[in-house]
């Protein structure tokens, strides 16, 4: 009788509840897009840097526009990105109990047996396996795009396969959303729902996370469509006419 009387008179239904599973996936949207700002400013640093070095050094235009400039652009934007996840989702998620986007959604992180915030050590180390997850994820990508992993150890550290390992960890939780996560496993964590008056981010702060999600994906988007322009001369499509 009662879904009868919501559809007869809607401005009576009962306010849909979200499921943690969503929640959860909603969270991970956001944090993405903060990543998006992270790996835009990290870019944009670099390229400042660079256009300085070659200002003073006295370098020409066509040593700057080169395709190292590509690589190095997605290398530093991964870079400020990785560090970004390692505070954000790591450091700041074991202090304060939640990720930015978790408190968006108003979600919580906490330890599986006390039900309080992990503390920074664990919290560390939650965030630098996300991170690691995320770089190798990259390196699956198979049109050799620069990682941090890649880029910084030897050839004899990288991991080849377990690459795509890493991608099907990270892949899993989207498609099956759970309660716990990979990370959540080592770290001993579980997500609630968060309490109190201080549960959720205040609407003032939102409208401004939001103007930086999109500088961030805008940001992205210009990385990536520098790269293609770089090695656009190398791409040959078949001639159909």
């Amino acid at each position: 009788m009662q879904a009868v009387a919501d559809s007869v008179f809607p401005e009576h239904a009962q306010p849909e509840v979200r499921t943690i599973k969503g929640l959860r996936r909603d969270a991970l949207g956001q944090d993405a897009l903060l990543f998006c700002g992270a790996f835009s400013a990290g870019a944009a640093v670099y390229i400042v840097a660079r256009a300085l070095h070659a200002i003073f050094a006295g370098g020409t235009n066509d040593e700057f526009w080169s395709i190292s400039l590509s690589d190095d652009l997605i290398l530093s934007g991964l870079i400020a990105g990785e560090l970004f996840l390692i505070w954000n989702n790591g450091i700041r998620q074991g202090l304060r109990g939640h990720s930015i986007g978790k408190h968006r959604v108003g979600l919580s992180v906490v330890d599986v047996s006390t039900g309080r915030p992990t503390g920074a050590a664990r919290g560390l180390l939650r965030g630098a396996v996300m991170a690691i997850l995320l770089d190798l994820s990259v390196a699956a990508i198979p049109i050799g795009l620069p990682t941090t992993l890649r880029r910084l150890t030897p050839d004899s550290w990288h991991f080849g396969g377990a690459a795509y390992l890493a991608l099907l960890v990270l892949l899993i939780p989207l498609l099956i959303p759970t309660r716990r996560g990979f990370a959540d496993w080592i770290a001993r964590t579980k997500v609630i729902r968060g309490a109190g008056p201080g549960a959720i981010t205040a609407q003032g702060r939102r409208r401004m996370l939001v103007v930086l999600d999109v500088l961030g994906v805008g940001g992205v988007l210009a990385v990536a469509v520098a790269y293609i322009a770089f090695f656009s001369p190398l791409l040959h499509f078949p001639n159909f006419f």
